[in-house]
């Protein structure tokens, strides 16, 4: 089954930032750390003895965007 990988870019740099401070500005560098760390993200865990298979990835969403600071109300009650 295909998956999808969601990346909160704001996390996302600043997590990268910390890991990698020389290439903290390297945006192929930051893109090839975050395309590596969404395949290893797509290994499924195997019972003992038993080759681990890989998922299929349908779509990297790498998404960044301020919080919403609107006041939203529960449709259903």
């Amino acid at each position: 089954m295909p998956t999808a990988i969601l990346i909160d870019g704001a996390f996302f740099v600043k997590r990268f930032r910390s890991i990698e401070p020389d290439n903290a500005y390297n945006a192929s560098r930051a893109a090839e750390f975050a395309f590596g760390c969404a395949m290893a993200h797509l290994m499924e865990p195997a019972p003992r003895k038993e080759p681990r298979r890989r998922r299929d990835l349908y779509r990297i969403f790498f998404y960044d965007c301020p919080p919403l600071d609107k006041k939203l109300h529960n449709p259903i009650t």
